[in-house]
C-alpha cells in the first residue's frame, strides 16, 4: 500500500495530500481500508476479496465541508457492514448495483402509475421536457426539471391538465413571488406556458387556462453588468493591470482579457491547441461556445478572434510557463482545470473597481466605444459572437467581416494601449 504512514486518526486524514508529481496516492487505514488520494478529492476505499478475485468497495468520500463527508471512523463501520456482507455470502459491490436498478425500477414504476392516472399536468411537463430535451444544453435540461420539480409539480403537479384553472396556476406564481424570487417566478411562468402551449397541440386542452402575469410579478430593475465606459478610468484600470501584483498566469490573463473581448468562460478555459500565434488566430470550438445544444454538436460553429501583436506578445510569454500543459490558464490547484471563474473578478475588485467593473464587462467597454470610433456594427457584434436576433437577416448576413474584425481588434489593442501610456488630463 503507498503512503508513507497508516493513517490512524482523521487529523492524518484531513493533513493526507497528493505528493508532487503525483496522479493518486493511497493511505492505509489497516485491515484492507484505505484512502485513495486524487486531484478530484479524498475517497475511501476498502480492498476484499469475493470468490478468489481481488475487488475493493467505495465506502464514501472525506470531505469536512461536504454532508457527504465520511469520517474515518465512520469508514470503519461501513468496512464492517462490508464483512457482514462477505460473511453472508454476499459481494457488496454486487448489492450496491442491485439497489441501483432497485431505485431504478422504482423510478420507471413512478412513471408507469403518472402515466395511468388522467393526463396529469406532471405528466405533459414531463413528456414535453422529453421532447425537447435533445434540444437543450444538459445543464439547463436539468435546471427546467428541477424547476418544475421543486416549484409546480407539489401545487398543481397531481391536477388534470384538462381541469386546471387560471387560479392555480396563478397561485403557483404568486407563491414564488412572496418567497422572494422575482426572476425564478418570472422563469417558471414561461414554462408553465410553453408546457401548456404543448399540451394544446396535443390535443388534451381546447384552451391555455393562463393569461397574462404582468400584475402578478413586479418589474425587476435591470441593472447593466458593470463596466467602465469613460476613456479616462480605462485607462487608469489598464495601469492598474499592468502594475498588479499577482500571479504570472493572473497577471497575464487580465492583460489579455481586454484585448480579446470574450465571454469569461471561453476565456478562462481556453487550451493552448486552439491558438495558432504565428497566424495569429484564436478558434473557439462549437462545444466551448454559448450555442444551444444542436448547434455545439456541429463542429463548423467555431469563434474565430484575430490576435492583435500585444495578444500574442502576451500570449508567446505566457507560453513559456503553461504552454506544455493544456490550458492557457490553469488553475492555481494543479494543470488539470482552468482557471477559477471568480479569479478575474476578485483581481479586478482588489485592483479598485469594485461594482465598476467586472470580467465580462469588457464587451461592453469594447462595444461602446468602437462604435464610438465608427467601425461597422455588424462587424463589433460578430467580434462579441452575438447572435443575430432577426432570423431573415441572420439568414442573408453570415460573413465572418475576417478582414476588418483583424483591423479592428489591431486598433482596439493599440487605443488601450494609448490610454494607458497617455493619461488623459482633467
Amino acid at each position: 500500500m503507498e503512503g508513507r504512514k497508516q493513517i490512524k486518526t482523521d487529523l492524518q486524514a484531513k493533513a493526507a495530500k497528493l505528493p508532487a508529481g503525483k496522479k493518486r496516492v493511497k493511505f492505509s487505514a489497516g485491515s484492507g481500508l484505505y484512502l485513495l488520494v486524487n486531484s478530484s478529492g479524498k475517497y475511501w476505499r476498502y480492498a476484499y476479496k469475493y470468490n478468489g478475485k481481488r475487488k475493493e468497495a467505495s465506502l464514501g468520500v472525506y470531505s469536512p465541508n461536504s454532508n457527504r463527508h465520511l469520517s474515518l471512523k465512520e469508514a470503519k463501520s461501513a468496512v464492517q457492514v462490508v464483512k457482514d456482507m462477505l460473511t453472508e455470502g454476499i459481494d457488496p459491490n454486487q448489492r450496491k448495483k442491485e439497489q441501483r436498478q432497485a431505485e431504478a425500477s422504482k423510478a420507471q414504476a413512478r412513471l408507469a402509475e403518472i402515466e395511468a392516472d388522467t393526463k396529469t399536468f406532471e405528466l405533459v411537463a414531463r413528456q414535453w421536457h422529453a421532447t425537447h430535451k435533445s434540444t437543450w444544453a444538459d445543464k439547463h435540461a436539468g435546471t427546467i426539471l428541477r424547476r418544475l420539480e421543486n416549484h409546480v409539480f407539489p401545487a398543481i403537479g397531481s391536477t388534470p391538465v384538462a381541469h386546471l384553472h387560471k387560479s392555480q396556476i396563478a397561485d403557483v406564481i404568486s407563491a414564488i413571488v412572496q418567497r422572494g424570487t422575482v426572476e425564478m417566478a418570472k422563469r417558471i411562468s414561461q414554462v408553465i406556458r410553453q408546457v401548456l402551449e404543448y399540451a394544446s397541440d396535443k390535443g388534451l386542452i381546447d384552451a391555455i387556462p393562463m393569461g397574462s402575469t404582468k400584475n402578478l410579478i413586479p418589474k425587476r430593475e435591470v441593472k447593466p453588468m458593470p463596466s467602465i465606459l469613460e476613456p479616462k478610468r480605462i485607462g487608469e484600470m489598464m495601469r492598474a493591470i499592468y502594475s498588479y501584483q499577482g500571479t504570472f498566469v493572473v497577471c497575464q490573463a487580465l492583460k489579455l482579457l481586454p484585448l480579446l473581448v470574450v465571454r469569461s468562460g471561453e476565456f478562462r478555459a481556453a487550451e493552448w491547441s486552439e491558438f495558432n500565434l504565428d497566424d495569429a488566430i484564436w478558434t473557439i470550438p462549437a462545444n466551448r461556445r454559448k450555442l444551444t445544444k444542436a448547434m455545439k454538436e456541429n463542429p463548423k460553429n467555431v469563434h474565430l478572434v484575430p490576435l492583435s501583436r500585444q495578444a500574442i506578445e502576451i500570449l508567446r510569454e505566457l507560453y513559456q510557463l503553461t504552454g506544455s500543459g493544456r490550458y492557457v490558464f490553469p488553475s492555481v490547484r494543479g494543470d488539470v482545470r482552468p482557471m477559477s471563474e471568480n479569479t478575474i473578478n476578485v483581481a479586478i475588485h482588489a485592483m479598485g473597481f469594485k461594482g465598476e467593473m467586472v470580467g465580462h464587462g469588457v464587451r461592453a467597454m469594447f462595444s461602446s466605444l468602437m462604435n464610438e470610433q465608427g467601425f461597422n456594427a455588424d462587424a463589433i457584434e460578430r467580434q462579441l459572437a452575438h447572435v443575430e436576433k432577426n432570423k431573415v437577416r441572420a439568414a442573408y448576413n453570415r460573413s465572418e467581416y475576417m478582414e476588418e474584425r483583424t483591423k479592428l481588434m489591431q486598433f482596439w489593442a493599440d487605443y488601450l494601449d494609448k490610454l494607458r501610456k497617455e493619461p488623459i488630463v482633467g
